[in-house]
């Protein structure tokens, strides 16, 4: 299947997810699917939701192989934590 738009730009692929998100999904997600994670197909407008995302991402492409998808965890601001510890002091040479 030829994606109806393609984005080369992983932002733009980020944004226009977040968009169909918002108009199409969230309000019945954030109540039905709290914590489970969502893959927006940003092509066709297709979501595929699952507890895991590596689950939701494999309906996802077997649905579509070629798509460009964009993940979410439904009712979190982020769809993963990034923390960075420091150990150790840091040298100069």
């Amino acid at each position: 299947m030829t994606p109806i738009t393609s984005f080369s730009n992983p932002q733009d692929v980020a944004n226009r997810g977040e968009q169909i998100y918002k108009e199409k999904f969230q309000a019945v997600y954030e109540k039905e699917h709290g914590g489970q994670y969502v893959v927006i197909d940003i092509a066709t407008t297709n979501a595929y939701v699952a507890p895991f995302p590596e689950d939701a991402l494999r309906l996802a492409k077997t649905d579509a192989p070629d798509g460009q998808f964009h993940l979410i965890r439904i009712g979190a601001p982020a769809a993963f934590k990034v923390s960075h510890i420091y150990a150790g002091s840091h040298r100069s040479v």
